[in-house]
C-alpha cells in the first residue's frame, strides 16, 4: 500500500474512533467534531493526494540506471572504488579511477574538473578515470540535501522519506567527521551487478554516498560495505576535509 494511502486510512479510522467516543461515550460535541474533521482529512488524502512518484517506478528507473553503468564498467573492466563529488553547478559525479594506483591518490577537486570540457575520460592530478553520473544524483537534488546539513537527517530524508528505498538510517561520524559509518535498515533495492557494486557500492549505498558528498562538500568514497537483505553497514571516507 502506498504511503499516502496509509496516511489517509490512518486519519480516517482515527477520526471515526474519536468521533464515536466523543459522541457516544464522552457526550462531547467538540470531541466528536474534532474526530469528524480528522475523518474528512483522511478521506481527502485518499481522494485528492496521489503518490507523487510511484515507488515501484522509481525503483525500476534506478535499476535501469544501474544496469547502464554496469555495462560501461564491465566493458572497461573497472571495479576500483569511485569518488563521489559535487560539481560547481551542483551536479554530482562519480570518478572511477582507471588504475589501482590512481585509486590510492587524491582525486581532482570538483572545481578543476568543472573547468575542463565535460569528458567521459578525465585526467587530473595524476588520476585518470571515467566520470559518470551516479544513480542518486537527481534523488539527492530533489530531496533538497544541502551542504553542512546533519548527515543522518539528510540520509533519512533521501533514503527513507523521499525515495523510500530503506526503512531506517543511523549515522556515526568518526575521526572528526572524516569517516562516516552508516547503518541502513531494510534496503528495498539490491543489485546483481558486480562491477557497479564494487565501484560505486550497491544502489542504496550509492545514493547514500551521493548525499554524503553534498553534505560534506568534499569528495566521498566507499571504504567498506557489508550488504545483507536486512541491513547495510557502510563506511565512507571523505577526501580533503571533515
Amino acid at each position: 500500500m502506498e504511503r499516502n494511502t496509509l496516511v489517509g486510512v490512518d486519519f480516517l479510522l482515527m477520526g471515526f474512533v474519536i468521533s464515536a467516543l466523543g459522541f457516544f461515550v464522552a457526550d462531547s460535541i467538540p470531541i466528536a467534531s474534532f474526530g469528524f474533521a480528522l475523518a474528512v482529512i483522511g478521506a481527502l488524502i485518499l481522494l485528492v493526494v496521489p503518490e507523487a512518484v510511484p515507488q515501484d517506478a522509481l525503483k525500476a528507473l534506478l535499476k535501469d540506471a544501474v544496469r547502464n553503468v554496469e555495462i560501461i564498467l564491465e566493458e572497461a573492466g573497472l571495479r576500483n572504488r569511485a569518488y563521489f563529488m559535487q560539481m560547481e553547478d551542483g551536479e554530482l559525479r562519480a570518478l572511477v579511477p582507471l588504475s589501482t594506483a590512481g585509486s590510492n591518490q587524491s582525486p581532482p577537486k570538483p572545481a578543476e574538473l568543472d573547468k575542463e570540457p565535460r569528458r567521459f575520460v578525465v585526467n587530473q592530478n595524476g588520476v585518470r578515470g571515467l566520470l559518470l553520473i551516479p544513480p542518486g544524483n537527481e534523488i539527492v537534488r530533489l530531496a533538497k540535501v544541502e551542504k553542512g546539513a546533519d548527515l543522518e537527517e539528510a540520509l533519512r530524508m533521501t533514503l527513507v522519506e523521499f525515495s523510500d528505498i530503506a526503512r531506517g538510517v543511523l549515522a556515526v561520524e568518526e575521526d572528526g567527521g572524516k569517516v562516516p559509518k552508516i547503518q541502513i535498515t531494510k534496503p528495498q533495492l539490491g543489485s546483481d551487478s558486480p562491477y557497479f557494486n564494487d565501484a560505486l557500492g550497491t544502489p542504496v549505498s550509492c545514493v547514500a554516498a551521493c548525499a554524503a558528498a553534498v553534505v560534506k562538500g568534499v569528495p566521498v568514497r566507499v571504504r567498506e560495505e557489508r550488504y545483507d537483505p536486512g541491513f547495510i553497514r557502510l563506511t565512507l571516507e571523505t577526501i580533503g576535509g571533515g
